[in-house]
Parts: structure tokens; C-alpha cells; sequence
């Protein structure tokens, strides 16, 4: 279809209003902003004592390292593409940015991952079982590795488009949808279902360790000991409730924008079992675009909140 003979089919704006694009920065900047200084700050903590110098904070300044990049990076990224109508950021910005934005999601996930077993081998495993610094340096790399290589699709099958309208020069970046879906279906797994099925495994080993610990160790320890073992289930704990939070938005997004491709790979069937519950939701809602795009905001907003509420966490 010859295109500059039709208008463009939908509204043609340049940007979203301006009460609009301020709403969205005085929502976004005190959260990026938080974010920065809590991560930076924790980061000049664990570096300049020497005393802190320990595997398992090395690990949390992995995870703080991501965060503070994530914060840097991504932000700027997402609101030039948000307030404007055509992508404005060009055949590289469509290779680059869902491969960063991504790859540094992924990247967290994984060091998440290998936070949570630290807790486990501290409070439940052998002192054998525990991390050694080398073993934090090479767990560390390879969350980045394998983030980033887990990330290359959204790099290699999106591509930067232009379509010419009689009225419109209509810019946008594009996904193979033979690929991506499935590929979505992955990255739920790896994004939401694995590091919530990691934690749920860890907090409830740790639990019932300390629930044998206060039955044992109080004739034997002393119970600040005690305590301070619960306190730390306790965070342990709200890690997890609000991992579950953040990560609703972005699990339901991926099924809107997915949920009208045919796909009859059986992998992605059984993938999709896991989400039977949402999707039946969604196919059975009238969605206005009003409310995707807002759900849009929520989900990287969320994400974006969830890497400046690790310091505190932590």
C-alpha cells in the first residue's frame, strides 16, 4: 500500500501536552533522582570501610552498581520515547535501547538471584557453602554476561522504520513478531517467574531454619542473635512483596501488547498456563488505549522505583 496517498489513520500529535509530559518528570526525576544518591551513597559506604569489604556486600554493591546504571541510563531513554508520537530515537537508539534497558533488567534479576542464596548460605547453609570473594567476583561478571547476551534478541530483531503518510512522516521501531513473542514468553520466566520462585524457595528455607533456631538456639546462642536472624527473614520478606508488586505491571503489559498474536509454539502453550489467570482477564476487557498507556508508565516507573528502593531494602 502506497501510504503518501492516504492521512494517517490516527490523530497526529508531535508530543503528548505539556501538563502531561510534567506530570510524568515530577513523578519520574524524585524517584531517579532518590535513586542515585541512595545507590551512590551505599556504594561510597561498602568502598571506603574496609570493614564492609565482605562477599556478601560486594554482592549488594554489585546490585547497587546495576541500579545506579540503570537509574543513569534508562530514564532519559524512556521519556523521549514516551512523550513523542514517531521514535525519535533513530536506527541506533532501536538497537540500543531494549537491548540496555533489558539487559540491564536481566542483569538485576540475576544478581538478585545470587543476593538471595547468599542469605540462604549465611542463615541456613555450611560456612563451605558460603560465597568467597572470588566466587562474588565471578558470579558478579556473569550476571552481567549473561544479562546482556540474554538481551541480544531485542537487539537483533528490532529494527527502525519510516512510513510516509500524506500528512504525517511516521517514525517507529519495530519487532519480528514470529520471534518476540516467544521470546517475551522467556523473558516472563527469567523476569518474573524464576527469581519469584527463587525467593520463595530461600524465604521459606530461612524460615524454617529460624523457627528450629528459636526452639535450639537459645539455650546456645544469645538471643540478639536470635533476633537479628528474624529481623533479616523479615526484610527477606518484603524483598519479596515488593518484587511481586513492580513486577505486575510489566507481566501484564507484555500480555496486552502480545496477547493478538497467534503463536502455536508449544512451548510458549505451557508458558502461557502460568499466566492463565491475567490472560483470561485481558482477552475479556474492553482496553482503551488511555489505559495501556498509562499502565505503560506504571510498569518502568515501578522498575524504576524498585532500583531506588534497593538501598533501603538492602
Amino acid at each position: 500500500i502506497n501510504t503518501s496517498q492516504h492521512s494517517y489513520p490516527m490523530e497526529v500529535w508531535d508530543q503528548i501536552p505539556d501538563k502531561d509530559i510534567i506530570l510524568k518528570l515530577s513523578v519520574l526525576i524524585p524517584i531517579v533522582l532518590f535513586g542515585i544518591l541512595g545507590n551512590v551513597s551505599l556504594l561510597e559506604i561498602i568502598f571506603s570501610n574496609r570493614s564492609l569489604r565482605t562477599p556478601t556486600h560486594m554482592l549488594i554493591a554489585n546490585l547497587a552498581l546495576i541500579d545506579l546504571v540503570t537509574l543513569l541510563i534508562c530514564p532519559p531513554m524512556f521519556i523521549l520515547h514516551d512523550i513523542h508520537q514517531s521514535y525519535v530515537l533513530g536506527p541506533i537508539g532501536c538497537k540500543l535501547e531494549g537491548f540496555v534497558e533489558g539487559g540491564l533488567l536481566i542483569t538485576s534479576i540475576l544478581a538478585l538471584c545470587v543476593v538471595s542464596y547468599d542469605r540462604l548460605a549465611a542463615i541456613v547453609l555450611s560456612r563451605k557453602a558460603r560465597f568467597k570473594m572470588s566466587s562474588v567476583i565471578v558470579a558478579s561478571i556473569g550476571c552481567w554476561i549473561l544479562g546482556f547476551v540474554a538481551a541480544l534478541p531485542l537487539a537483533i530483531y528490532r529494527n527502525f522504520k519510516e512510513r510516509d503518510w500524506s500528512n504525517f512522516h511516521e517514525t517507529f521501531c519495530s519487532e519480528d513478531k514470529h520471534v518476540m513473542p516467544l521470546y517475551w514468553d522467556y523473558i516472563i520466566i527469567l523476569l518474573v517467574w524464576l527469581p519469584l520462585s527463587v525467593m520463595m524457595v530461600t524465604y521459606s528455607t530461612i524460615l524454617c531454619k529460624l523457627d528450629r533456631y528459636e526452639r535450639k538456639a537459645m539455650n546456645r546462642e544469645h538471643p540478639m542473635v536470635v533476633r537479628y536472624k528474624s529481623r533479616v527473614a523479615k526484610t527477606l520478606f518484603i524483598v519479596l512483596i515488593t518484587f511481586i508488586i513492580v513486577r505486575i505491571p510489566f507481566t501484564v503489559m507484555i500480555l496486552i501488547y502480545y496477547k493478538d498474536v497467534d503463536d502455536n509454539n508449544s512451548f510458549a502453550v505451557r508458558v502461557n498456563l502460568l499466566n492463565v489467570t491475567l490472560l483470561f482477564i485481558l482477552l475479556n476487557l474492553q482496553i482503551s488505549e488511555s489505559f495501556i498507556m498509562l499502565w505503560w508508565f506504571a510498569k518502568v516507573a515501578f522498575i524504576f522505583l524498585y532500583s531506588a528502593m534497593n538501598p533501603i531494602i538492602y
